[in-house]
């Protein structure tokens, strides 16, 4: 096995630093980078994470965490002290305490991670229940990239058999593996990982169901009965080893530098719309003219016909949309009675006449898939009817659509199912297309139209506590990451093929601008009323080429800098976001040389959300002619050219 010089990986070592500094909610430690031997890897001390092992030019773990999940499914997140480090170049050993403390939630426990020269690495997991409380899930939980999609594998079993498989290329329903002792999989030719488990049984899911990039070995068995009471003094120890066989060829270095490339494939830009707003019934004149300049398909709004407010919900839409001079799209979702409930829908429908362009039913038994049809379909003219689900893609997968004569198929998407920080957000965007990729396997030629897209979990599960915010609302939705994060998933999803993206709501702190009253807000949601959040900025600038096309562009590192290009006769923009919390320097190829480049950063950004028109008639941002490009944290650039 080849050995590698520190001096050699520097610089993949400080492009996963660029990730992870600065990716939390709030600011805490610099991660910590680690080697033993051949293997490089990053220690997150902000959520006790060991992060994006590496052999060479390949991945051989997206990481390793421990998380603490209460009854909820939430997770408890820790706090890490006495991080005490001995790094010896090639081989290091790092222990660290880690506190999980939340409501009737006291769990404590230490780290222990150790990386030889020979390159093995052992992490333990040594924790005590200090309160008595319910758990669905303690322990270490080991993520295998999306790279490992399609790999050969070996499992252990815990019975002592073998077993020959592959990681699935296509998105699995269900779990791909059980009770699992030992993995090893084929990174490249003649290189292979080895991974061991102690302290639990574990089992495989495939997290791309979430949009989590990885696919998750996890302990506690889902056939088992949760939430489990875990009693004061309850002790839980575990232990993961794993290391690389086989030849690991020399890393390129490219000099620090994201090389975006373009390619040759084009696909249609899907339609975009936004949800109507949960904090205004009305827009203001205001509000309606810079809605409009974002050139929208749509609003949604999702309805409960057994609810008698539903109505009223409906027709105030059916205002906002005539106001946008959009059409609606209707999730429906209907609960004991379903049949009653559609006849209640379609009474108002025809009362009403809304400017409906499709109706998606929402969870619905797939046995009763024909209701729908069967009761919509005289009344909803040329609107498409459909069906899927407002939570994630999993609910789909696992209850995929029987009925051939459905004309459109809807799932959700957030980033926050697994893990909150900004590097872990990251890291869902490219799985997005994922989703449609695998959606597509069973859905054929249907249209799927994709939202809610929204950062946080629509369903409320806890009340927020004094000064939280609501579990539905995420503070950054009012800054650039939010902003960068929305560009990099128009871009995944529209180059896999998207017929329509719904995201956020129009007006409120789920939305793309703040309400123009002063509202009472939790300190730390950063806004100012009458102001549109930097996330307006992107989709006014993908807007201006509404029923255009998108073509593939693709980067050296799309987990720091991603690049969205948009076309239409005679024109062609590219908008390119820095996805980090570090400055980057951009290089371009197939492009041309730019002649001038907008930014929205730390200089541009406040006085644009103030006067969004002001970044549109004057050269709001610096001109930066030359190359490479340097964009600060998680700034946005746009440079648009004229095409023949």
């Amino acid at each position: 096995m080849q050995l590698f010089e520190l001096r050699r990986t520097s610089i993949l070592l400080r492009s996963l630093l660029f990730l992870l500094c600065g990716s939390s909610a709030a600011p805490g430690a610099e991660p910590i980078p680690l080697s033993a031997g051949p293997l490089t890897m990053v220690f997150d001390a902000d959520k006790a994470f060991l992060r994006y092992v590496r052999a060479g030019p390949y991945e051989v773990l997206r990481g390793i965490n421990a998380p603490i999940r209460n009854q909820f499914w939430g997770t408890v997140q820790p706090e890490v002290s006495d991080v005490d480090l001995d790094d010896q170049g090639d081989h290091f050993s790092l222990t660290f305490d880690a506190t999980c403390q939340e409501r009737d939630v006291d769990f404590r426990w230490r780290g222990s991670i150790t990386g030889s020269r020979a390159g093995e690495v052992e992490f333990t997991f040594h924790g005590v229940a200090h309160s008595t409380f319910l758990r669905n899930r303690v322990g270490f939980c080991l993520l295998h990239g999306p790279s490992a999609a399609g790999q050969p594998w070996s499992i252990q079993h815990v019975n002592g058999e073998q077993s020959q498989g592959r990681f699935p290329r296509f998105i699995a329903p269900h779990q791909p593996a059980k009770e699992i002792q030992a993995i090893a999989h084929e990174l490249a030719p003649n290189l292979w990982a080895h991974v061991e488990f102690e302290g639990e049984v574990f089992e495989m899911e495939d997290q791309r169901n979430w949009t989590d990039a990885s696919f998750k070995t996890y302990c506690t068995p889902l056939e088992l009965p949760y939430p489990v009471e875990v009693k004061q003094g309850t002790e839980i120890s575990q232990k993961i080893r794993f290391r690389v066989e086989g030849f690991i060829p020399d890393i390129q270095l490219d000099g620090g530098r994201v090389v975006l490339t373009l390619g040759e494939k084009q696909s249609s830009l899907p339609r975009i719309g936004l949800q109507v707003s949960s904090e205004t019934e009305e827009l203001t004149d205001r509000q309606i003219q810079r809605l409009k300049a974002l050139h929208l398909d749509h609003l949604r709004v999702d309805l409960q016909p057994a609810d008698d407010a539903f109505a009223g919900q409906l027709r105030q839409a059916a205002r906002q949309a005539g106001a946008l001079d959009l059409t609606l799209q209707v999730g429906v979702h209907l609960g004991q009675q379903p049949e009653q409930e559609l006849q209640r829908l379609v009474s108002e429908l025809r009362a009403t006449s809304p400017p409906v362009a499709a109706f998606l039913c929402i969870g619905v038994d797939k046995q009763l898939h024909r209701l729908p049809r069967t009761l919509l379909k005289p009344v909803s003219g040329q609107a498409l009817i459909g069906v899927g689900n407002d939570s994630n893609f999993v609910d789909l997968n696992r209850d995929r659509p029987v009925d051939d004569r459905l004309e459109a198929i809807c799932y959700a998407i957030n980033p926050q199912i697994h893990a909150v920080d900004n590097a872990s957000m990251i890291e869902t965007l490219p799985i997005q297309a994922d989703t449609v990729r695998s959606a597509q396997q069973f859905a054929g030629e249907r249209p799927l139209m994709i939202g809610p897209i929204t950062l946080r979990p629509q369903q409320v599960s806890q009340e927020p506590l004094p000064g939280e915010l609501p579990s539905d609302v995420d503070a950054r939705q009012s800054t650039r990451f939010a902003a960068a994060w929305t560009l990099g998933s128009v871009k995944y999803l529209a180059e896999a093929g998207a017929h329509s993206t719904t995201y956020y709501e129009t007006v409120g702190w789920k939305g793309v601008m703040d309400t123009d009253q002063v509202t009472s807000r939790p300190s730390q949601f950063p806004s100012t009323p009458g102001d549109v959040f930097p996330v307006y900025h992107v989709l006014r600038d993908i807007g201006d080429f509404a029923g255009g096309r998108v073509q593939q562009i693709d980067s050296s590192d799309a987990l720091s800098v991603v690049g969205l290009v948009l076309r239409k006769p005679g024109q062609m923009r590219l908008l390119i976001a820095n996805l980090t919390g570090r400055q980057h320097s951009v290089g371009l190829r197939g492009l041309g040389r730019p002649v001038e480049v907008r930014l929205l950063d730390d200089e541009t950004t406040p006085a644009a959300n103030k006067n969004p028109d002001s970044r549109r008639d004057q050269p709001a941002g610096r001109v930066m002619p030359e190359l490479p490009l340097v964009l600060p944290p998680h700034a946005i650039a746009r440079i648009d050219r004229v095409v023949d």
